[in-house]
């Protein structure tokens, strides 16, 4: 009886410690709590959607492309269905990068797109790359960059050759048929 009891208290206890530990604030949660319902749009986009075969890439950046395994991207499209809605979502995405276990690096707006960028890791290398780009007029995506030692300044000269790159238009056909 009384090892019984004791099993169960540990038990107890072992779930109070790993419910107590869920970061209800981290990007992870969100996207888990998200990726399913309706008015979202969830879509695991593999590093090599972009062939840089064509941009003639520099050792570096050939090494900053191949820091990124992955991306997960979550949208969500504003209709006139959801208008009540958006405004309370796009505040719980903005308490995940408001989360002080992300650092940010950069806030900008553009016309009507207001972009904000956060990143996990240490010193000049990160492990995740989490951005929010958001519209009064179209909805908001959250990008979440995983991979190993990134180099955001590396990342954004990237940018510069994507226009000699090649896109597989089908794993984000989803995505572009959603903001359309």
């Amino acid at each position: 009886m009384k090892s019984s009891i004791k099993l169960l208290t540990t038990i107890f206890a072992l779930a109070l410690v790993l419910v107590s530990c869920k970061d209800e604030n981290s990007i992870q949660t969100y996207f888990v709590d998200h990726q399913e319902l309706p008015e979202f749009l969830s879509l695991d986009v593999a590093a090599n959607v972009i062939d840089f075969s064509n941009a003639n890439l520099s050792k570096e950046e050939q090494e900053a492309y191949q820091s990124v395994r992955k991306l997960d991207v979550l949208a969500y499209k504003l209709s006139e269905s959801n208008k009540g809605t958006y405004q309370q979502e796009l505040d719980k995405a903005k308490a995940v990068f408001a989360n002080n276990k992300y650092e940010e690096l950069m806030e900008f707006k553009d016309k009507e797109l207001n972009v904000k960028i956060n990143a996990v890791g240490t010193g000049d290398t990160v492990d995740e790359f989490i951005i929010l780009a958001s519209s009064n007029d179209i909805g908001f995506t959250i990008v979440r960059v995983l991979g190993d030692d990134m180099r955001l300044e590396e990342l954004l000269k990237l940018t510069d050759k994507m226009q000699n790159a090649d896109v597989d238009k089908g794993q984000l056909k989803n995505l572009m048929e959603m903001f359309k």
